[in-house]
């Protein structure tokens, strides 16, 4: 029986490693180590709230946090944007990838990006980025409008997050004129 135990301990010995050689986590390197997120969690949810209000409930279904960098990679992205009363949804983002700042609460949405606004505006892109500060999203991709049989398309674009302000930058096509009553569409 003891002779068995011995084996084992020896059996373990080449796992660990000897001293004097680097193990696979030593020989990354700083930048290796970086690319290692500090903390993976699943089920993610984050809200931010102004003078007790909501401004937006962010849900992944996986996060990836990076402490040195102050940002969350994000899986499976959907953030709830609050009308300025802070009482009811205004509109919801969707995305398949997405990163949040912790400092500054800054978001950007990746792949299949989609915002249902509370006046049935879809819009889709494939990259948008939140700032805090400003409470404005802002791409400069590719995107496009619908309501019901309405749409418009262009590049570029800045707007409220419940979509009711939308100024599209450039290469503007489509029914402008249907999607008028919309909000302050320029």
């Amino acid at each position: 029986m003891r002779h068995i135990k011995y084996l084992a301990i020896l059996a373990i010995i080449p796992v660990l490693g000897c001293p004097g050689k680097q193990r696979p986590a030593d020989s990354l390197g700083q930048t290796g180590r970086e690319a290692l997120p500090s903390q993976t969690i699943a089920g993610f949810r984050l809200t931010e709230t102004l003078l007790g209000k909501k401004v937006w409930v962010m849900k992944a279904e996986e996060a990836n946090s990076y402490s040195q960098r102050q940002e969350v990679d994000l899986t499976q992205l959907n953030i709830e944007f609050y009308r300025e009363a802070g009482d009811s949804v205004g509109a919801i983002l969707t995305a398949d990838r997405g990163t949040v700042n912790t400092a500054t609460r800054d978001m950007e949405a990746r792949e299949n990006v989609v915002i249902v606004s509370r006046d049935s505006i879809v819009l889709t892109t494939d990259y948008i980025r939140w700032r805090n500060t400003t409470r404005r999203l802002s791409t400069e991709s590719k995107v496009r409008l619908e309501r019901g049989a309405d749409w418009l398309t262009g590049e570029g674009l800045e707007a409220s997050p419940d979509l009711k302000e939308i100024e599209l930058k450039r290469n503007v096509q489509g029914q402008k004129e249907l999607l008028e009553g919309l909000g302050d569409l320029r």
